[in-house]
């Protein structure tokens, strides 16, 4: 288990927020506001 914690939990936690982040970028309003005014 200490191995487990030690080699892969970071990398999961990268690939996790990474996901999240792409996940909740285009749900911010006041981005998607910016966006269309520059258009």
């Amino acid at each position: 288990m200490h191995n487990f914690l030690m080699f892969y939990a970071p990398f999961i936690v990268l690939i996790l927020a990474i996901i999240t982040a792409f996940i909740a970028a285009p749900l911010d309003r006041a981005v998607g506001k910016q966006a269309e005014d520059e258009k």
